[in-house]
């Protein structure tokens, strides 16, 4: 049976498959007979090896999907911090150059199928601020052309900076995003619209991405409002997280909260970060700290920690059995395009080049043994492949690739030895 037969026609396939499973008894005393298409024929044996159930020959015709459509890979560059606004702006200028900020970064950045980063620089409609050390934002609105260049598909606009030049400032920038053809998130015109997930999708594979502050203004998190989503704001964060499963196959949340300068995560970002994963998320990515912080693969709704000295007791080991495959969590990617050159370690950032695969782009859809009426549920999930830590060091508002010895130190500062990271 041809792919494209499949995919057109598989409600129907399960329709036929469950009528089959209703006669069970039968198909336990032998296989089932040879099914012929016109000149081109078929032939599928279900035996008894696979369960004579509707979850058994829905897992068969998945099967035969597989196999005549193979793996298929896409990659994306996630980054920390973006502010094309102050000195940044300044160099641009001088340089009479918009793509200035990307050039040494160009051969990664060109090399994925779309790239990712935490805006933190509005573009409002006037009155942009070059030079100095103002700490509100506002870059010239010519400068996205540059973005666009450098392959930036979705950027995160749920952060401390987002509402510089006012709600009319967050909104022209959301307009002037997505009319060149750059999706956004975390923020909106309600808060409706700031939760929901933006879709990246790729060879058939969809990524549902979604954004939340620990802040709505530059206030260190005083003020409320219903532009930008907040991470204290569970319910919606499950909610859309519940949502983006049925929409896509990985999710991928983004968070922008920490402590400045510091090394390694605050309780609100593990808090989160932790929630996210225990909903679904596949990963969870960090920005606002200005330095790179530490990395955790954690294990979601684990009543137990997978990690620690001794042998756990027979109980402890009966629990860890409940928990899930780990994620990753990047409490921080620090900067990658900033002007903050008074310390090593606010020019230091962190990229990841994210590899995810998938082989049921055909049908998407999970089975649901729970409610065999509704397989409109989940979506079958992507693979993780690997992840390849970029280290870059910002030198006159420029982020370059480190040599090998500034990566091993970089890496060194959170715990990693190595720069390829598996599932």
């Amino acid at each position: 049976m041809g792919y494209e037969l499949i995919k057109k026609y598989w409600k129907i396939i399960v329709a036929i498959l469950f009528a089959l499973a209703l006669t069970a008894g039968f198909f336990q005393r032998q296989n089932l007979a040879e099914f012929s298409f016109g000149s081109r024929s078929t032939v599928t044996h279900f035996t008894t090896q696979s369960a004579d159930t509707l979850e058994g020959y829905y897992n068969k015709a998945q099967d035969l999907i597989r196999g005549q459509n193979p793996k298929t890979e896409i990659s994306f560059l996630a980054v920390g911090d973006i502010m094309l606004s102050r000195n940044v702006a300044a160099a641009i200028e001088k340089a009479n150059n918009t793509n200035l900020p990307f050039e040494k970064m160009e051969d990664v950045l060109k090399s994925t199928d779309f790239n990712f980063g935490n805006l933190e620089s509005p573009f409002a409609s006037t009155s942009p601020i070059i030079g100095g050390h103002s700490l509100i934002f506002n870059s010239p609105g010519n400068y996205i052309k540059s973005l666009v260049e450098y392959n930036f598909k979705i950027l995160n606009l749920a952060n401390n900076h987002a509402l510089d030049q006012g709600l009319a400032g967050l909104l022209n920038t959301k307009k002037m995003l997505i009319d060149n053809g750059i999706q956004n998130i975390g923020n909106g015109k309600d808060l409706t619209e700031a939760w929901k997930p933006a879709i990246m999708e790729a060879k058939g594979i969809k990524i549902c991405f979604l954004g939340a502050s620990y802040a709505s203004a530059n206030d260190n998190g005083k003020t409320t409002n219903n532009y930008v989503a907040r991470i204290e704001d569970m319910e919606n964060l499950k909610n859309v997280i519940a949502k983006a499963k049925t929409l896509c196959n990985f999710t991928v949340v983004a968070m922008h909260a920490g402590t400045e300068y510091a090394r390694t995560p605050n309780d609100a970002q593990i808090n989160f970060a932790h929630t996210a994963i225990d909903e679904g998320a596949d990963m969870v990515i960090g920005s606002h700290p200005h330095w790179i912080q530490t990395i955790e693969q954690y294990a979601p709704n684990c009543p137990s920690p997978i990690h620690g000295e001794g042998t756990p007791s027979a109980s402890e080991g009966r629990e860890r059995l409940k928990c899930g495959d780990p994620k990753y969590i990047f409490y921080s990617l620090g900067n990658f395009i900033f002007d903050q050159n008074w310390s090593q370690d606010t020019k230091q950032g962190l990229t990841l080049s994210i590899t995810i695969s998938s082989n049921q782009a055909a049908n998407p859809l999970a089975f649901k043994a729970a409610n065999t009426n509704d397989l409109q549920g989940q979506r079958q999930p992507a693979k993780l492949e690997s992840i390849e830590l970029i280290p870059v060091i910002i030198e006159n508002s420029q982020p370059r690739p480190t040599t090998p010895d500034e990566t091993k130190k970089i890496l060194e500062k959170i715990g990693q030895t190595g720069n390829i990271l598996l599932p």
